[in-house]
């Protein structure tokens, strides 16, 4: 599966370019251990289970929170995947980077991570949720059909969304890669961080505004300046995602899911699901299955 996507022509797909995508059904196969060049740049972030590959020679084991860059023309070999793996991909052409990049420096940054061969970075919890977090946000606008085709500047901003935190984290492992950000830059990874730690237990604008000491219309402002979105609609993205991941579940209850996301009962819980999906809980659950 993973080598298949790696072969992907990009061009080809209807985000041409760009391809984001969540596995979450890669079977205990062994791969084989047959080396081939990596077509474009391509960002993998473990979220459970294993995987084992050869990047440049080198023996890569990942596990969950495991983060890799593997650049474009590199040699690589997938060893093998077990029965839990499940990751968060993405892949990007050079042009589709050099469009879309809206600054010099993160363009830079672009060719910075491209070009390393750091090998795996182990996230802690935090940076963990942040990157999935904006996987989840790029996933939802690449996928979703109704808005592809208007959402060019949202792929853009989300892109670039992406590389500042790439950038952020792989800066605390490359003692001479220095940062630079805007104060609204600044303000809005601020922001995504804590809205991946506290989005379950907290709903309100007015409380990620009082933990960065802004208002909440200048908080606003800034978010949707940076990315598009108000921060309401990115909180509510993110609460739809997390419940559509948990409804696969068929172990997990709607009484359990909506006490997990904060709600006060699976009433209002089912009612904001309804009203951004179209369908309740249930029948989205029973709908997986057809």
């Amino acid at each position: 599966m993973i080598m298949t996507l790696l072969h992907i022509d990009l061009n080809e797909l209807p985000v041409k370019g760009l391809d984001v995508q969540i596995l979450k059904d890669c079977p205990l196969k062994k791969e084989g251990h047959e080396a081939f060049l990596i077509s474009n740049t391509a960002v993998l972030l473990i979220k459970s289970g294993s995987l084992r590959i050869s990047f440049h020679d080198v023996f890569l084991e990942l596990f969950a929170h495991d983060l890799v860059v593997l650049s474009k023309g590199a040699p690589l070999v997938i060893l093998e995947t077990d029965p839990q793996l499940k990751l968060f991909y993405l892949s990007f052409s050079t042009a589709f980077a050099i469009e879309n990049c809206n600054k010099q420096d993160l363009l830079d940054a672009f060719y910075f991570l491209s070009g390393q061969s750091i090998g795996k970075l182990s996230l802690d919890l935090k940076s963990y949720l942040v990157v999935s977090l904006i996987y989840k946000l790029m996933y939802q606008v690449n996928s979703d059909k109704a808005i592809r085709h208007v959402s060019t500047e949202l792929q853009r901003i989300s892109f670039n969304l992406f590389l500042y935190e790439l950038r952020c984290i792989y800066g605390h492992f490359v003692s001479d890669y220095h940062l630079s950000f805007t104060r609204n830059e600044n303000l809005t990874i601020q922001f995504l961080n804590i809205l991946a730690i506290h989005f379950k237990e907290q709903h309100s604008v007015k409380f990620y505004a009082g933990v960065l000491y802004v208002t909440p219309g200048h908080l606003n402002k800034v978010v949707k300046y940076t990315t598009g979105k108000s921060v309401k609609r990115i909180l509510e993205e993110t609460l739809i995602m997390e419940a559509k991941n948990a409804l696969e579940d068929y172990q997990i209850t709607i009484n359990f899911l909506a006490e997990d996301l904060g709600f006060n009962c699976s009433s209002t819980f089912s009612t904001f699901f309804k009203k951004h999906v179209g369908k309740s809980p249930t029948v989205y659950r029973n709908s997986l299955s057809k």
